[in-house]
């Protein structure tokens, strides 16, 4: 299919600066060009005066909890370990193959509708074997990139730690330089023993880590209390915090651990929302930029909207800050970190000439002037509250007109409710695991 896509804005990040211009794009046999040649469009999309981005990343999710709404938890929780432990972790060992097809679909269709076409999914569940590619499975067959890692920690005792390892393992080889990749999934220091990180270590090639850091003041006393030294210092020692890893939250850094940070090629992921909504620190986007480390976002399973996510951390820095002069820098290094971390795992932007298709259409119509000077301020305050009409990836429309393409996993979804009511009785036996 050849795709006509008229008279739209087209937002271009290169490098650390975004460009707009407003022009036609074509896609001729799934790849973007703005010369129309002698090619005859199958379809002709009108988006005159629209937003054409390249499609979105999350940096950071949790498919596994999109069945988690209305879970029969134990409240209160008292704290964070409580908020772990009597609903987290009890959901997780309660998951099975089906409940993760079905969230994984869920997820799949949530972020297309959001012009989210890439994302980096932290993934644990009851059961390891052949984890990693169910659910890769279920992102391939909605066109979604990204990468999927399954969470290691001591907490469910040796043996599930050693297949937990393995799947990593597995996955990470088997889909080396693909469009869905593996990372090695951890989920935090305080659920880690040296022995424990020392084997992942070993074990890992140079594959990136994706761990939670120093999401609670918990996790940083305990490491500091039980091995003298910072949660960056810690992962640092073993040699983990290779190329392109995502450290998740980062909420309660030393000074010392941004001057590490400053010299690893690494990603700090920001998650706005889900603090908030456990009461926890949230980590200094704009110290972290200032600071020269690459920031951006993901949603921690809280949604799936990657702008929410970007407007959100935006408003807060402010607000952490006390500082009504901040926000833009930060919101265009959290833009622009959203695609280099595309890049950096190989994964093509989807906007410029030649590059295989990636864009989402927002149906955002600029009433004051747009231009590259004026494009944060219609980005926070105008796009970023409009809806995404089109998503195209390579040669096939994901999202047309609003609407999902992709009619599949049907029996699934007409299962939902009895696939998750399943899932809710294994959760309430498995209460008091933890």
């Amino acid at each position: 299919m050849n795709y006509e896509i008229q008279n739209g804005y087209v937002i271009l990040p290169k490098n650390d600066q975004i460009i707009i211009e407003k022009k036609n794009v074509y896609i001729v046999n799934g790849k973007i060009t703005f010369q129309k040649k002698n090619q005859t469009a199958d379809r002709v999309i009108d988006a005159t005066n629209k937003i054409i981005l390249p499609a979105l990343t999350n940096a950071h999710h949790h498919i596994y909890s999109t069945l988690a709404k209305g879970v029969p938890c134990d409240v209160p929780f008292q704290n964070f370990l409580g908020n772990l432990k009597n609903l987290w972790w009890t959901l997780d060992h309660s998951l099975n193959k089906d409940d993760m097809i079905l969230s994984t679909a869920i997820a799949m269709k949530n972020a297309i509708e959001n012009g989210v076409t890439t994302i980096f999914d932290h993934h644990i569940s009851g059961y390891t074997q052949n984890a990693l590619s169910d659910i890769a499975e279920v992102f391939d067959n909605y066109g979604v990139s990204g990468t999927v890692a399954f969470e290691i920690s001591d907490r469910n005792g040796e043996l599930f730690f050693e297949e937990s390892l393995l799947e990593n393992i597995r996955f990470a080889k088997l889909q080396k330089g693909k469009k869905i990749q593996g990372m090695i999934g951890l989920h935090a220091s305080f659920t880690l023993s040296d022995k424990s990180l020392q084997k992942i270590a070993d074990t890992t090639e140079d594959f990136p880590i994706h761990v939670h850091i120093a999401e609670d003041e918990f996790d940083a006393i305990q490491c500091q209390k039980k091995y003298g030294k910072s949660l960056i210092e810690r992962f640092d020692n073993f040699g983990l915090l290779r190329k392109n890893s995502l450290l998740i939250h980062c909420s309660n850094l030393t000074k010392n651990d941004l001057i590490i940070l400053q010299n690893r090629d690494v990603f700090i992921v920001q998650a706005v929302d889900s603090n908030m909504n456990n009461g926890l620190n949230i980590g200094n986007i704009s110290q972290f930029i200032s600071s020269k480390i690459k920031t951006t976002v993901g949603t921690d399973g809280m949604h799936s909207s990657t702008m929410k996510a970007l407007k959100n951390s935006m408003i807060f820095t402010k607000y952490l800050n006390k500082n009504c002069d901040i926000g833009y820098p930060e919101m265009e290094a959290l833009f622009l970190n959203n695609y280099k971390l595309k890049n950096a795992f190989g994964l093509e932007i989807g906007i410029f000439e030649g590059e295989i298709a990636d864009i989402a259409i927002f149906d955002y119509e600029p009433t004051t002037p747009f231009n590259t000077e004026q494009f944060l301020g219609h980005l926070i305050f105008g796009v970023s509250e409009s809806r995404c009409q089109y998503v195209i990836k390579n040669n096939e429309i994901l999202l047309d007109n609003y609407q999902i393409t992709k009619n599949i996993y049907e029996d699934y979804f007409a299962n939902a409710t009895e696939i998750s009511k399943k899932m809710f009785a294994r959760f309430a036996k498995n209460k008091g695991r933890y």
